[in-house]
């Protein structure tokens, strides 16, 4: 196999590097950043779900306007929004200002999501495709597992520069601001060759209807991630009483070991196929899942989270290959906008309904809930795609 990526390609990755410094922090800090300042789990779970849904929400449009017109600009401006958003978050802690900045965030993901597959495939031929996607992978990881011990920082901040609580956070939302407009840089030199297409801006593919319609199984995983994923640093927080001193290294670790696996998974693929190789990391991922709340010890919990994200994640640029070799060119922004609507819409409600799951008591009910629909949603996928090379035809 072929290890040869090229130099747009790594552009790309370089500037999805960046990106993923900041994701990783966020994802650590924010939820517990806003138990600190005074919200309710339920209001935590309404800002969260808001911050997916318009990105949710604006997917579709966006990644039709992307097929028509070109990949990079969107990517652009999906930089250019987030930067705004941080900047309201350091100077805002009210609850409609967090809101407007979570949207503006949601809007970035519409942009850049979508658009960064469908720019990254071009950018990588097909006989080393896997391996494209599993170092791109593995660079955002590494990058959000070392933002993830930035994420640690704050109680640090405060305590030896005398900072307050809330402006030991801002620090890390200056360092996003500035990381968003430093990705600009390896996006500004990429030459896209894609030029779009004449047609009608469409809000769903023709040729690629059926495999796209397949795809909506994993609602199941966005909603159950929703549910759950990202309220892991609060269910810590709350069950074991650890910080975020605590928890930045703990997600640190795991992100950048799902990133190692991640360079694994090609070899997997080849050995076994890639319908296996993704169903049975997966699988093994939910049994882990339904025995994490049952652990008295945050560090019990912890190994189990480490090996849960390792087998749930590592598979995941295999997938996002598998499913892109099987669209067309001119298709590709379009149907990984309506993948990941599929994936995003059923997850903005996840963090609304764990929200109100933790506010009534039942902090351990949101494991039980999102193990059920992985179960379902694997179980799915392997059904629906386990001969897609020989049987899906894209018409």
């Amino acid at each position: 196999m072929s290890w040869k990526i090229s130099g747009e390609a790594r552009l790309l990755i370089y500037s999805s590097f960046i990106i993923g410094l900041t994701q990783g922090f966020m994802w650590v800090d924010f939820p517990v950043y806003l138990d600190q300042i005074g919200y309710s789990p339920f209001q935590i779970g309404v800002i969260l779900t808001f911050n997916t849904f318009i990105g949710a929400l604006l997917m579709l449009p966006i990644g039709s306007l992307s097929d028509k017109y070109g990949r990079k600009n969107f990517i652009i401006l999906a930089r250019l929004v987030s930067s705004v958003a941080f900047v309201l978050l350091t100077i805002f802690t009210g609850f409609f200002e967090i809101l407007l900045a979570v949207s503006l965030l949601g809007i970035a993901f519409a942009n850049s999501g979508s658009s960064y597959m469908a720019l990254l495939t071009e950018k990588s031929e097909e006989a080393t495709r896997n391996f494209v996607f599993a170092f791109s992978s593995f660079i955002s990881g590494i990058a959000s597992s070392a933002g993830m011990l930035l994420g640690a920082l704050p109680p640090y901040l405060s305590k030896y520069l005398q900072l307050s609580l809330v402006n030991s956070y801002r620090v890390l939302y200056i360092i996003a601001f500035v990381g968003s407009l430093v990705s600009l840089l390896p996006i500004l030199k990429i030459q896209e060759r894609y030029r779009g297409h004449a047609g009608n801006i469409a809000l769903f593919p023709k040729t690629s209807r059926k495999i796209v319609m397949r795809l909506s199984v994993l609602g199941m995983i966005g909603l159950g991630a929703g549910v759950l994923v990202r309220i892991f640093p609060l269910w810590f927080y709350l069950k074991y009483n650890t910080n975020v001193n605590v928890l930045g290294p703990l997600f640190s670790m795991t992100q950048f070991l799902t990133a190692i696996a991640s360079l694994i998974t090609p070899s997997m693929a080849n050995a076994m196929g890639e319908i296996k190789t993704i169903v049975y990391t997966e699988a093994a991922s939910v049994i882990i899942l339904i025995a994490m709340p049952f652990m008295p010890f945050y560090y019990l919990a912890g190994v189990l989270y480490v090996l849960r994200s390792l087998l749930m994640n590592m598979s995941a640029p295999i997938q996002n290959s598998f499913i892109m070799g099987l669209i067309p060119e001119n298709e590709r922004a379009l149907a990984s906008s309506i993948i990941n609507f599929f994936d995003s819409l059923p997850r903005s409600f996840g963090p609304f309904i764990s929200g109100l799951f933790i506010q009534l008591g039942y902090l351990n009910m949101p494991f039980f809930f999102t193990a059920t629909l992985y179960s379902f949603s694997v179980a799915g996928f392997y059904v629906l795609f386990k001969k897609a090379k020989e049987n899906i035809e894209a018409k």
